[in-house]
């Protein structure tokens, strides 16, 4: 049974929220939802917060309506000037489009993380089931009679079988915060994704020549490798697999075609690729390094599910799914700039020890 929600202000939990939710209600992240078309600002930050709330404690929406319409020093207490009834907030969020809002939890996050003096930065890209935990045991659900729906069978190492989505989410290494994220229907290969993902990347400048990336050896191909290194001028760490050859890789890496298109400086760019190529190959040999440090984006995907609820998921239309996705990613991004210093953090707070 869920227990009410009784403001303390002596209350870790709840210290925490307010630190959120002074965030949320900054000056600064009210431009950027203005700026984005999220208007009007007070029922958005309500309609967030109560999300967010939700989320946190791992209750419903309508159980936190509830308890902030009935009680006074709870709405006092987490700064709330107007709460927004159950059917108001779900209108509203289905009204809301899911690129404005995930452009506006990017910007609030990029301002947390100060991504506007950067220097070369290292990424984390993996994926996680995002499970509908629709029940197809006793019952046949075919591939046929989804196919008009957002959400289809899936496959993940972690759980096997599934009916939903496949969430790919991108990580700052340095402050194992999230930078991008992307919903597919179903479980599509992972080994797709790297020309999927990348040229977004690049479009929303997130990243830049001579960046890293981790990845899983769930996205290792030769040709990825390839791809990142030639289109991207991108370090592809990704964990080899045992037929692995680094001889054979470097017979691919030869000079692309359009670096020939530089003709007055073609002497500095092919200098350029080849000291990419020379960092790129020293680097791939750190094997069990690139392991320890891909392992952060397991921690976040912990916090998500085990800390925040985020294994619960009722959205059967991809822009539901994206844009409570948002709300949630956000939350774990301000938790994690808040709070999370280390490996032991994350697994305090997937625990919900959120102090």
């Amino acid at each position: 049974m869920m227990h009410g929600l009784n403001f303390d202000e002596t209350d870790t939990n709840y210290m925490l929220l307010n630190e959120i939710f002074k965030i949320i209600g900054s000056r600064e992240s009210k431009q950027i939802m203005s700026r984005n078309g999220l208007k009007p600002l007070n029922k958005v930050i309500s309609l967030v917060k109560t999300i967010i709330l939700a989320a946190y404690f791992e209750c419903s929406v309508s159980f936190v309506v509830d308890e902030l319409k009935s009680k006074s020093e709870l709405r006092k207490g987490l700064n709330f000037d107007i709460v927004l009834g159950t059917q108001e907030i779900y209108d509203r969020l289905s009204k809301v489009n899911p690129e404005q809002l995930e452009n506006t939890v990017n910007s609030i996050l990029n301002k947390l993380r100060n991504d506007y003096n950067r220097g070369r930065r290292t990424f984390i890209i993996d994926a996680t089931p995002g499970d509908l935990n629709i029940n197809f045991k006793g019952k046949k659900i075919s591939k046929e009679s989804l196919g008009d729906k957002d959400y289809a069978w899936a496959w993940g190492i972690s759980i096997g079988f599934y009916i939903g989505y496949k969430i790919t989410l991108v990580l700052d290494y340095k402050t194992k915060m999230p930078v991008y994220f992307m919903i597919d229907r179903g479980s599509p290969n992972d080994t797709t994704m790297v020309s999927k993902i990348l040229p977004i990347l690049q479009r929303k400048k997130i990243i830049r020549k001579g960046d890293c990336i981790l990845m899983d050896r769930g996205y290792y191909s030769y040709e990825n490798y390839k791809i990142t290194l030639q289109k991207f001028h991108v370090i592809p760490l990704i964990l080899t697999r045992s037929k692995f050859n680094k001889e054979k890789l470097k017979s691919i890496l030869n000079y692309p075609l359009h670096l020939f298109h530089a003709k007055s400086n073609l002497k500095k760019v092919k200098k350029a690729y080849e000291k990419l190529i020379n960092e790129f190959l020293e680097k791939i040999d750190k094997r069990d390094k690139i392991k320890f440090h891909r392992g952060f984006i397991g921690d976040f995907f912990k916090l998500l599910k085990e800390g925040l609820g985020f294994k619960q998921l009722n959205r059967y239309t991809l822009n539901s799914m994206s844009k409570y996705t948002s709300i949630v990613v956000l939350l774990a991004g301000i938790i994690t700039y808040l709070r999370i210093n280390s490996k032991t953090d994350f697994q305090k707070f997937s625990e919900g020890k959120f102090y």
